[in-house]
């Protein structure tokens, strides 16, 4: 009994961290809602910079729901995403951080119904 309690500590202790990668957030967005659509900027001027996201940055995507725009801002892990979210009053799911949503009746539902967000 206790060898079995053991390897199941191990086991639960060694299970990586999940992730969505970009693919997958965006089958997410679209089961919620056809219409999603990564736009991209009019310039490499004009688009959005992990500059001002900060450790753990990897992009930062501009999605357009229901015509509106939003951030998807993708990070190495759940607690930087989770940081983020803190910082800029937004949603969270795993490592993804979704900025320009709050206040925003539309996004903020569809953040949290279709793409698990929540709001830390």
């Amino acid at each position: 009994m206790s060898r079995v309690f053991f390897l199941l500590l191990m086991i639960i202790g060694c299970s990586k961290p999940v992730t969505y990668t970009k693919e997958k957030m965006l089958s997410m967005a679209w089961k919620t809602d056809p219409t999603v659509s990564v736009i991209l900027p009019k310039s490499m001027k004009d688009g959005v910079t992990c500059e001002e996201y900060g450790e753990g940055c990897l992009g930062v995507h501009i999605v357009g729901v229901q015509g509106l725009e939003m951030l998807a801002v993708e990070y190495m892990s759940e607690a930087q995403a989770l940081a983020g979210a803190k910082k800029f009053r937004g949603y969270y799911s795993k490592n993804w951080l979704f900025d320009d949503v709050t206040g925003e009746p539309a996004l903020e539902k569809f953040v949290v119904q279709g793409l698990e967000a929540k709001k830390p």
